[in-house]
C-alpha cells in the first residue's frame, strides 16, 4: 500500500520498490500481475531525445552518456532545421558530437524544407537532401530515418507562407525522398512531424497521409499540451493526450478512404517532439517537477502501448527545454529519464485504485 498527499503521482518501476510519499494520507492500493506479460521496454521510446549541435558535449557528454545514455536521437531538433542547411560543416560537427557522446544509437536526421528567414538561397532542393544523405554515408552515421522538414503545418501560420498546404508538403516530401533513395536505396523516411496545434495539426497530418501513404515509413507528430500557464493539476490532466493521438493516427492510417495509397502497408509511428509546454521562454512545465512527471509518464505509456519511437525535447538546454540547462545543471527531467532509462525487460500488468497514481511495472527475467 501507498499513501499520497493531496497532489502526488509517480511511476512504480522495475524491482517494484514503493516509496511512501506522505504521512497520514489516504492509502492507495497497487496491483501487479507479473504473469501478464506485455511489450518489451523499447529504449527508442524511453530514451529518445532531440539533439542539436549547440549542445555542449565537450563538458557534459560524459555525464550525459553515463546517466542518461540515448536510445535514439533526432537532429537537428526543432525549428533549427528550417533555417539551417544540412551541409558538410553541420554534418561533421554532428558526427563529432556523437563521438564525444560515444553513442551507437540510431538517429533521425531532418532535411531542410522551409526557405528560412534569411536572404540567402536555401539548400532545400531534392539534390540538397541527396547530398546530405551522401555526407551521412561517408561519415558512417547510423541513420534510421530521414525526416523531411519540421512542423510543416506551421509554415502557413507562424512563417506566414499560405502556399504551404499538406498537398504541397507531400510533393516536397516525395521529391526529397526519391532523391535520397537514389543515393541510399535502403533509406527510410519520417514525416510529417506536425506541431502540437489542435486540431489543425491533425488535419494536416491526415492530408499528408492521403497523398503520401505509399512512401512514409515513420508517421510522426508532436505533443505540447500547454503554454506554460495554469495549475499543475490541470496541466498533468493532459497525460491522456499522447495515447489519444497515437490511437487517432493509427486509425487514420488503417482507413482506406483516408489512406488510399498505403493503408495496407505496415509502418511505424513516432512522436518526434513532446513536452508538457511549448513555451520555450517560460520555465513553468518545462524545467520543473510537473514537466518531469509528464515526460517520463508519457514515455512509459507510449512504450507500453507500442509506439515505435519518441523524442523528448530536448537532450540539453534549449531555453527552458532540456534535461540540463545551458550551464549543465540537471533539471527534474534529467532524473526522471535517468530512472526510466535503466528499465530492461517486459512490462507486466499493473494498476492503481486511484487514477491520480500512475503505475508501471517491468519484470526483468534473469537466468
Amino acid at each position: 500500500m501507498l499513501t499520497r498527499p493531496q497532489f502526488a503521482r509517480f511511476a512504480c518501476l522495475a524491482a517494484l520498490s514503493f516509496v511512501p510519499v506522505a504521512q497520514g494520507a489516504d492509502p492507495v492500493g497497487l496491483r501487479v500481475d507479473a504473469s501478464q506479460r506485455g511489450l518489451e521496454v523499447n529504449r527508442q521510446v524511453t530514451a529518445g531525445f532531440n539533439f542539436g549541435n549547440w549542445m555542449n558535449m565537450v563538458e557534459f557528454g560524459k555525464a550525459m552518456r553515463e546517466n542518461v545514455p540515448p536510445g535514439t536521437l533526432r537532429f537537428p531538433g526543432g525549428n533549427v532545421g528550417d533555417d539551417q542547411d544540412m551541409i558538410e560543416p553541420v554534418i561533421d560537427l554532428f558526427a563529432t558530437n556523437l563521438g564525444l557522446l560515444q553513442t551507437p544509437a540510431p538517429v533521425i536526421i531532418q532535411t531542410r524544407v522551409f526557405q528560412g528567414r534569411t536572404d540567402a538561397i536555401p539548400k532545400n532542393r531534392p539534390e540538397d537532401a541527396a547530398y546530405a544523405a551522401k555526407l551521412a554515408i561517408e561519415r558512417k552515421l547510423n541513420v534510421a530515418y530521414w525526416q523531411i522538414g519540421n512542423e510543416p503545418d506551421l509554415f502557413a501560420v507562424t512563417r506566414g507562407d499560405k502556399s504551404w498546404t499538406a498537398e504541397r508538403y507531400c510533393e516536397v516530401f516525395r521529391a526529397q525522398a526519391t532523391a535520397i533513395k537514389a543515393v541510399d536505396p535502403n533509406a527510410k523516411f519520417a514525416g510529417p512531424g506536425v506541431s502540437g496545434a489542435v486540431p489543425s495539426a491533425a488535419e494536416f497530418l491526415d492530408g499528408f497521409v492521403k497523398g503520401c501513404g505509399d512512401i512514409v515509413d515513420l508517421l510522426t507528430w508532436h505533443i505540447y499540451p500547454t503554454n506554460g500557464t495554469g495549475t499543475a493539476e490541470a496541466a498533468l490532466a493532459n497525460i491522456s493526450e499522447p495515447s489519444r493521438w497515437f490511437a487517432e493516427h493509427r486509425k487514420t492510417w488503417a482507413d482506406p478512404v483516408k489512406n488510399p495509397l498505403g493503408h495496407q502497408r505496415k509502418i511505424k509511428f513516432g512522436m518526434t517532439e513532446y513536452g508538457l509546454s511549448w513555451r520555450t521562454d517560460n520555465a513553468i512545465f518545462l524545467a520543473d517537477m510537473p514537466a518531469a512527471m509528464f515526460a517520463t509518464e508519457t514515455a512509459l505509456r507510449m512504450a507500453r502501448e507500442g509506439l515505435d519511437a519518441a523524442y523528448y525535447f530536448a537532450y540539453q538546454g534549449v531555453g527552458n527545454h532540456g534535461l540540463l540547462d545551458e550551464m549543465g545543471m540537471p533539471r527534474p527531467t534529467f532524473y526522471g529519464f535517468r530512472m526510466i532509462g535503466q528499465l530492461k525487460g517486459h512490462f507486466v500488468e499493473a494498476s492503481s485504485d486511484d487514477k491520480d497514481v500512475w503505475v508501471s511495472a517491468v519484470r526483468t527475467v534473469t537466468s
